[in-house]
């Protein structure tokens, strides 16, 4: 399934660390580093699986599979809060 931000998600990156702010004002969470990479890469365009092979090369010693696992749980913590939404879901 293929992702996206949620546009009633405002969001800013300072220090390398997104801040997100929900659509209803009432909660702001700060991403930390990897967060943010994933974060950013929520263009709606690739699944989890796309997600983790563009950015493996990122890290070190980790495989594809564990990325992929780590970004499906993050984006389902994301998804449970209505940060992220599906990317053929209503805009």
């Amino acid at each position: 399934m293929r992702l996206r931000r949620s546009p009633e998600v405002t969001f800013e990156v300072v220090d390398g660390r997104a801040i997100l702010i929900d659509g209803q004002g009432t909660e702001l969470i700060t991403l930390n580093p990897v967060g943010t990479l994933v974060w950013n890469a929520l263009d709606g365009e690739r699944d989890s699986g796309q997600l983790a092979n563009d950015l493996v090369a990122t890290f070190e010693d980790v495989t594809v599979e564990q990325l992929e696992d780590d970004i499906n749980a993050f984006v389902e913590e994301l998804r449970s809060s209505g940060l992220v939404v599906e990317a053929d879901a209503a805009r």
